[in-house]
């Protein structure tokens, strides 16, 4: 029997038809999902890479900072770093100390630059805290119309590589002077030895298991020294060292390493010295009416390690020991028990720093001759007695110590009342580049 043709109905063509649009639905999503899937992928590696250097970190009253900035400026925290850790092995050695990470000199410093070098989130931390203090500092200098132009970062630049277009000027030498404390009657019956007075320490102290000392690393926050204030020429000018031809070449050079090691180039160079002339600048501002005197007093501790010791020295005391004998014999502190508990004379601030703040307030609000109660402290009870209390003069190193401690409160109670906003993404992208070499001594 011959095959019959098929008839395809009405029903079966709509059937196709309702097939086929179905397929070019799928067809349609599976397309936009993979464009989605692409751009996000795009995106995301676009973010990471082309787009990375222009991401928030920070931002200080809506003036943000960059990735690319911050990045830039750990990289040059991180050789500022290596090139404090080779000179001080290099001193180390210079001494022949066998062992410059224990030394109790060289160590202390030794060991906060490889922590800053190691330690990514101290590095980060640290950089992130620079950068908003510079926003401070420029916000600040804006406010009092303090204002550096072209030719002062010119001539820093050109100072910086000993390049002096009209001749180098001759630095009058500055004479430390040795501050000798006049004491009454009072201060006299308590102690007969005058402390020697020290210059101050160029490095945090490190510390130790019997004191409240506080190891807290100070960094400089541009890769040029920040003073503005020139030598005082007092002959007249000698012929430059570097010649135009030179310095051009010098600065040249610097630019390209600066842009190679770093990713900073001119501009952002030429902004950290600005912002370093302008932090000069605004340190004059707020000191001016600072006079070389600072409040000090000169006291006594002896460190015990619980409640019940203390009572028990405290009694002594009062018994009529004599201060110094009793230090001597059991105060854990071993830099000063040899010296009857005899600390010096020291500003609040110094005592803050080196000990604890509470510390400081109860040692300042102590008449002279009083001995305190025991007071407690992060390594044991302290009892303190003040030997003297005065407006003391500053040497010149003192004197400028005190102003820049001075600066870091200002800009510490400018940020308590500023818009400062710090996102997480610096805590992934801080740089570990460059390393100390691997044959260094860690």
């Amino acid at each position: 029997m011959p095959n019959q043709p098929k008839h395809i109905n009405k029903k079966h063509l709509a059937h196709l038809e309702v097939v086929r649009r179905q397929e070019r639905i799928i067809r349609i999503v599976a397309l936009i999902v993979i464009v989605v899937v692409v751009g996000i992928v795009g995106y995301g590696i676009l973010t990471n890479t082309v787009l990375m250097p222009y991401r928030l970190v920070a931002s200080v009253n809506g003036d943000n900072i960059n990735a690319g900035e911050f990045q830039a400026q750990v990289k040059i925290q991180r050789i500022q770093a290596i090139q404090q850790y080779n000179n001080y092995m290099q001193y180390a050695q210079m001494f022949g100390i066998q062992d410059p990470m224990t030394d109790s000199n060289f160590g202390p410093v030794l060991r906060q630059v490889t922590t800053r070098l190691n330690s990514t989130d101290v590095m980060g931390q640290l950089v992130i805290d620079l950068l908003i203090n510079d926003r401070l500092i420029r916000q600040e200098a804006k406010k009092r119309g303090i204002t550096v132009s072209a030719a002062d970062v010119d001539k820093a630049l050109q100072e910086s590589v000993q390049y002096y277009p009209n001749g180098t000027p001759t630095v009058a030498p500055t004479a430390t002077g040795i501050i000798t404390p006049t004491l009454n009657p009072t201060e006299l019956s308590i102690v007969t030895i005058t402390p020697t007075p020290s210059e101050v320490p160029t490095e945090t102290p490190a510390a130790t298991a019997t004191s409240d000392a506080k190891v807290t690393p100070t960094q400089t926050a541009t890769v040029e020294p920040t003073a503005t204030t020139g030598p005082t020429a007092t002959n007249a000018p000698t012929a430059t060292a570097v010649s135009a031809d030179g310095y051009k070449t010098l600065f040249k050079d610097r630019i390209d390493n600066l842009k190679k090691s770093t990713g900073l180039d001119e501009a952002g160079y030429r902004r950290l010295v600005e912002t370093g002339l302008l932090r000069d600048k605004l340190l004059a501002d707020i000191t001016k009416g600072d006079k070389p005197f600072q409040e000090q007093v000169w006291f006594r501790d002896i460190v015990v390690a619980t409640q019940a010791d203390a009572d028990a020295v405290v009694k002594r005391l009062k018994a009529g020991e004599d201060f110094g004998k009793v230090a001597a014999a059991v105060s854990l502190d071993t830099n000063t028990k040899d010296k009857g508990g005899d600390l010096g004379w020291q500003s609040k601030d110094s005592i803050a720093t080196n000990m604890t703040a509470p510390l400081a307030d109860a040692i300042f609000a102590l008449q002279v001759g009083q001995i305190s109660d025991p007071i407690k402290g992060d390594s044991g009870f302290h009892i303190i007695q003040v030997i003297g209390h005065e407006n003391r003069p500053l040497t010149d190193q003192e004197f400028t110590q005190d102003k820049q401690t001075k600066l870091t409160t200002f800009l510490k109670s400018l940020r308590d009342v500023s818009d400062v906003k710090i996102y997480d993404l610096w805590k992934s992208i801080v740089p570990t580049e460059p390393a100390l070499p691997t044959a260094q001594p860690q």
